[in-house]
């Protein structure tokens, strides 16, 4: 197999066994350059867009062009040597022998060897202002730490008279370096100059002073007291150990580019340190927290030159979590501190772990924290050391006491998912199947453990098709799925098993019943009726399963829970609420909902069915509204949640809510609906009535029925299910049905031109009205005679009933604006213009209209536009007619190609004077 080499350190190399490789000079070298210096680390194509233009590229169509035409040749000519590789926005450097790799590797413990790696100034054949301005100083950074730990290892090997001109040469050229000053007031002391050693001292301490105004640091000053004690033992560190502690990177790692930006933004300035915490939301077990910090800590290791600690103190694991006694002796031995000199008190080890990182910068990763009293003696302070700590809590006592910062990470995004899954199991697979890993990656919830699980299978099975996996997913025991076969510790059933049983039981017993319900969508009262305490209680419970990242606020009290955290949650239910206990509080989130439906619909319709509500748990509470405006804005915000609810009840077999929920959302979908909404709530209405052989919900829900059939001009259905449904509430007595659908029925013969049919329906209905003494349906009706005399053409009639239904209406408050709108139109049959205008005017500016239904509001501004483009006011009615035609788009109203015919013939008219109009 042949052997590829990759030298950065010096001018840029490749060698193929042994044989120099003759890169592309311009774009070619500056491209490999920028890849190799990111090893095996993702770069996007905007970075090296960057890198290529020196931060001034072309157009972004030019730019990329380019770029793949500079990728393509420096393949070519790289051959067998090729390193680079394509994934998603971006390249990688996928290589083994590369300088920069082996010199880290060295840089602790064999500096010397790691030194003699440097060939020269780094990439000098490589011309670009951005790179070397960029990404070369950092390097340089690492290689005077590793200078430092060589010339620390020399002084202790007894050379220290042979480094005083090295150093003094090195002082000259950092003298803002401390340590390097310290080394040459070591080395003269060891070499008898007690005077020089006092001398040097003087200087950088009057540098200090006039460069940055500041005195030297803690390491200095105890040094010059050493000094002038002559201390025989003197030493800067009597054995420093530059710490290399950081787990493996994920090559494949994905996306997070804010959340990497953010924690760059954290980095302290200046001496002061700080502690960053990355907590998870959406669920926090398998969301990458430790990847992300992982694969940050390695993006920023060469700032911290002093060497990086990282340590899993098993807060959320099936151990005991670590001590802060035991974290800090594992930590003072990777600081080079033997264990017979560690201190056996906790105090004391917290002592001299920070007198170590006093003045030095260490990167300390603390993962999987359980606590912030677990955490907070393992803060380094002072110095420039930092802290990134993850956990599945927030750690709020580190925001309030350690000036912690807070980074919560949610689930990925469904297009970094699906790149996840790409770069795991390979791009030709995943871009020959993409609706089936978009489906993959919506299965796995976003959840990068679970996405990484899903494509290791595929990538070990290539004869499994992602469409397989997909649909076994879909069919089969999902969380059981989602499982390595041979590392069930990596699994996310087991993930999630840790967070649980780190609960408290009210809060377990809360978490487990949320999966009961059909959707992940909750508000302090919904969750306080599944366990069946007030809302104040779950309310407090939620914000704990928030702070623990088992639910997330995702709005202003609403709560949520992804997908797999749903599934997890049922099962925990499943297997540990009795079937009695599961049914009651499935009951009673049901009764929540219900019984708040049934209250905004006697809010938003005052003819409206009577439904004979299921008994209430009195812990059952209602959401809270008074009045129209909120009963519509509680039915907006639950829109999704109730047409879920709805077909849970009717496969779950709890048929008086599926029927009763159905039914009392009319009053909210008349206002604010679609056509679809109401086939499929009075659908479901319809079959739970007839499972339950009740006829008085059967009469409701085939009025219902017919009403949607009718919106969308399917008036022979409408019809059948009109007459079926009159003729059952005859049979069974309800007298107000009765009413109802008669008014229907003359509703939809109207609609078909059938005016003596619609005027028979509409006057038996006002009669049954009459006869029980319903004056509110008898408004209702009396209107809706009117305007079928309107359509009729007898309009003197229309304008008689028209005020009847006014009149009769106003006892119970401002009449809708249909009842104006029908005397409107009888004024404008009888020539009577502006008495309509002036009706139509009151109409189209009042807050009734704003709250109308969609189609009564549609109808409205439809004819208040045509009636006032004929009086000469066509910029109103231009006005009136948009929006006429936008709500009945959006909401699929049969008459919307009406209402744009209507508006075609408004914008070709001419404009005309409002003296002109008839009177």
């Amino acid at each position: 197999m042949r052997r590829a080499e990759y030298r950065v350190l010096g001018p840029l190399e490749v060698l193929l066994d042994g044989e120099e490789v003759v890169i592309p000079a311009g774009k070619g070298r500056v491209l490999l350059a920028t890849l190799l210096l990111r090893p095996n680390q993702f770069v996007s194509v905007d970075t090296l867009v960057d890198r290529l233009w020196d931060g001034s590229p072309p157009s972004a169509d030019r730019a990329a062009k380019t770029l793949q035409m500079t990728v393509t040749r420096l393949r070519q000519a790289l051959g067998p040597a090729n390193c680079v590789s394509t994934t998603t926005n971006g390249y990688v450097a996928e290589v083994g022998d590369l300088d920069l790799l082996r010199f880290r590797e060295l840089a602790g413990d064999s500096p010397h060897a790691a030194l003699a790696l440097w060939r020269g100034p780094v990439l000098r054949n490589v011309s670009s202002d951005g790179l070397h301005r960029d990404d070369v100083p950092p390097l340089l950074a690492e290689r005077l730490a590793a200078l430092e730990r060589r010339i620390e290892l020399d002084l202790e090997r007894g050379r220290a008279a042979d480094l005083v001109p090295e150093l003094r040469t090195l002082t000259a050229e950092h003298p803002l370096r401390e340590r390097f000053w310290a080394q040459l007031m070591i080395a003269l002391y060891r070499s008898d100059q007690q005077a020089a050693a006092l001398e040097a001292f003087r200087q950088v301490s009057d540098l200090l002073a006039d460069e940055l105004g500041i005195d030297p640091g803690p390491l200095l000053r105890e040094l010059h007291q050493s000094i002038l004690r002559a201390e025989p033992d003197l030493a800067v560190r009597r054995d420093i150990v530059v710490p290399q502690q950081l787990p493996p990177d994920l090559l494949r790692f994905t996306g997070r580019t804010g959340e990497l930006a953010r924690l760059d933004r954290l980095l302290p300035v200046g001496n002061a340190g700080q502690a960053v915490v990355i907590s998870a939301i959406a669920g926090s077990a398998g969301v990458g927290k430790t990847a992300l910090a992982v694969h940050w800590a390695h993006s920023v290791r060469n700032r911290f030159p002093d060497g990086q600690l990282a340590l899993n103190l098993r807060g959320y694991d099936r151990e005991e979590p670590m001590t802060p006694h035991d974290a800090l002796g594992q930590l003072l031995r990777g600081l080079g501190i033997s264990s017979g000199e560690i201190p056996a008190d906790t105090t004391q080890r917290v002592g001299l772990y920070r007198s170590l990182l006093a003045g030095r910068r260490v990167l300390v990763l603390l993962d999987n924290v359980r606590t912030a009293d677990q955490a907070r003696p393992l803060l380094p302070t002072g110095g420039r050391s930092v802290a990134i700590i993850t956990s599945r809590s927030d750690l709020r006592g580190l925001v309030a006491l350690n000036d912690a910062k807070v980074l919560r990470l949610s689930v990925l995004p469904p297009d970094e998912a699906a790149q996840l899954l790409e770069r795991v199991m390979g791009a030709d697979r995943a871009r020959a199947e993409p609706e089936a890993v978009a489906a993959l990656a919506e299965l796995c919830a976003g959840l990068p453990l679970a996405l990484r699980i899903a494509a290791s299978l595929l990538a070990n099975e290539p004869h499994l098709g992602v469409r397989d996996l997909v649909e076994q997913l879909r069919t089969g025991d999902r969380l059981a799925e989602l499982e390595i076969t041979d590392d069930p510790e990596s699994a996310v059933r087991a993930a999630f098993d840790l967070s649980y049983a780190a609960l408290p039981p009210e809060e377990r017993r809360m978490f487990r019943v949320l999966g009961l319900a059909p959707r992940a969508d909750f508000t302090p009262q919904s969750a306080g009726a599944l366990l069946g305490v007030p809302s104040k209680r779950a309310l407090s419970l939620l914000r704990a399963l928030s702070r623990a990242h088992l639910v997330e606020e995702h709005a202003p009290l609403r709560f949520s829970l992804h997908d797999l955290l749903r599934l997890h949650a049922h099962e925990c239910a499943m297997a540990e609420e009795s079937e009695e206990q599961r049914r009651a509080a499935v009951v009673r989130l049901l009764d929540h909902h219900l019984h708040t439906l049934d209250r905004s619909y006697s809010i938003l319709r005052t003819i409206r069915a009577v439904l004979p509500l299921t008994d209430r748990d009195p812990v059952v509470e209602l959401a809270d509204f008074d009045d129209k405006s909120g009963a519509l804005s509680w039915c907006r915000r639950e829109h999704d949640v109730l047409i879920e609810l709805c077909e849970f009840a009717l496969e779950e077999g709890y048929l008086e809510h599926a029927w009763q929920m159905s039914c009392a959302m009319w009053g909210y979908l008349y206002v604010h609906g679609s056509t679809e909404d109401f086939l499929r709530v009075n659908t479901i209405a319809l079959s739970a009535a007839r499972r339950l052989a009740n006829r008085y919900a059967e009469g409701v829900a085939l009025h219902a029925l017919a009403m949607t059939h009718k919106s969308t001009h399917n008036y022979e259905q409408a019809l059948d299910l009109l007459h079926t449904a009159l003729r059952l509430r005859r049979e069974i007595g309800d007298e107000r049905g009765i009413a109802v659908s008669s008014a229907e029925l003359a509703s939809t013969h109207l609609w078909q031109g059938h005016h003596d049919e619609a005027v028979h329906y509409y006057e038996a209905s006002a009669e049954q009205w009459r006869r029980i003494g319903n004056e509110a349906g008898l408004a209702m009706s009396t209107n809706s005679l009117a305007w079928t005399l309107v359509r009729k053409g007898d309009h003197a009639r229309a304008v008689v009933v028209a005020k009847e239904g006014i009149e009769l209406q106003a006892k119970f408050g401002e009449p809708p604006p249909t009842f104006k709108d029908t005397l409107a139109q009888a004024y404008a049959g009888l020539g009577d213009m502006a008495k309509a205008v002036e009706i139509y005017r009151d109409v189209l500016g009042s807050d009734a209209l704003s709250s109308a239904g969609v189609l009564e509001k549609v109808e409205v501004l439809y004819r208040g536009a045509q009636v006032l483009n004929r009086t000469g006011d066509r910029s109103t009615a231009l006005s009136c007619a948009r929006e006429a035609l936008t709500l009945a788009q959006r909401s699929g109203l049969a008459i919307a190609e009406e209402v744009r015919l209507g508006l075609e013939e408004i914008e070709n008219s001419e404009e005309s004077h409002p003296a002109d109009a008839s009177p």
